[in-house]
């Protein structure tokens, strides 16, 4: 396992300041940089090669793109058929393109209401938390953070999803992209609903079924290729969890155990189910030393990402922010590297 970053979109001096912070392995977000003259949202495999070579100017590599989804799910569930086949013919164009140029994972993530959050909490020198709270997870509340008509949440606005449509969406969608994955020899990593949702009744009628261990498992039931993985997020699955201390690394057994893992966000919580916040890596619920040793334990072999650092008015880019969260994450891997 190797220090990794992701990068939206990252620019050659945030690629130099990557290097010098000691990671050499990628993900990156790059939008309509990679598009080609369609204006379909399809890649271009020269601008793909040309991001790789500009990593590789600074001795970095790309392991990870991230795959746009754009309205995909809803699409399928609505029965939006041109819509749906649309964005699929653009799916499998892009896997293709990255195979070609060698990438050797796509990642994506299953939300339709993007990543709820209810507020922030007040931390370490002002620092501020993003902060989940199922009793605080009113309309104006969901709304003042996620970006959305004032007064409407996401998932107000994107209306009731039952479980079962969500399964019926994901099998779909799998049917679909994996046989071309398999072609390719690209993975697709998907990430975990964050946050976890009340079991029973969801978020306005919305489910997150990604969003408890049992439904990740189930998730990766659908098919049995191995280019079908995660995107481990950790700080989600902690999430999920009454007992993230013992539950997380639990998780990291059974999934990396059977190498279904592309690569960890390596993030950590105080609190868990329905209620926590995201904090520094070193002051959260799960012993990150443990963690790492549990991915060594199972041979994991892929990179170790910082994800949702907190926010400080010091720091509006959150360039320290995260460069104090790949030391961290560095100096683990050292320790339990020799340890082994």
């Amino acid at each position: 396992m190797y220090l990794g970053e992701q990068l939206p979109n990252p620019s050659d001096a945030r690629l130099t300041l990557a290097a010098q912070l000691g990671v050499a392995h990628i993900a990156i977000e790059m939008g309509s940089e990679l598009y080609d003259a369609s204006e379909t949202g399809r890649w271009d495999v020269g601008r793909i090669r040309h991001v790789q070579a500009r990593a590789a100017a600074n001795g970095i590599t790309v392991d990870v793109i991230g795959l746009e989804m754009g309205s995909l799910l809803l699409d399928i569930i609505r029965g939006n058929t041109e819509r749906r086949d649309a964005q699929l013919a653009v799916i499998a164009h892009n896997i293709r393109a990255a195979g070609e140029a060698g990438v050797p994972c796509l990642k994506y993530n299953l939300h339709i209401i993007g990543i709820p959050r209810t507020g922030r909490t007040a931390g370490r020198g002002g620092a501020l938390y993003p902060h989940f709270d199922i009793a605080e997870a009113t309309d104006a509340a969901l709304a003042a953070y996620t970006g959305v008509a004032p007064g409407q949440s996401r998932a107000a606005a994107v209306g009731p999803v039952s479980a079962q449509e969500s399964w019926d969406a994901f099998a779909r969608f799998l049917e679909r992209v994996i046989p071309v994955a398999e072609e390719c020899g690209v993975a697709l990593a998907f990430h975990p609903q964050d946050p976890p949702l009340p079991r029973d009744t969801g978020l306005r009628g919305f489910h997150h079924v990604l969003g408890s261990v049992d439904g990740l498992k189930r998730y990766l039931d659908l098919s049995p290729s191995r280019y079908h993985v995660m995107n481990f997020c950790q700080g989600t699955v902690a999430e999920m969890c009454t007992d993230p201390a013992t539950e997380v690394l639990d998780a990291i057994r059974y999934f990396g155990g059977r190498k279904k893992i592309f690569m960890v966000h390596f993030r950590n919580i105080t609190g868990g189910y329905l209620r926590f916040d995201e904090v520094y890596p070193d002051n959260g619920d799960v012993d990150m030393h443990a963690a790492l040793r549990v991915y060594k334990e199972v041979c994991y072999g892929g990179m170790i990402c910082p994800d949702h650092v907190p926010t400080s008015a010091v720091d509006p880019d959150k360039e320290r922010q995260f460069a104090f969260c790949l030391g961290y994450i560095r100096a683990l891997i050292q320790v339990v590297e020799r340890e082994a």
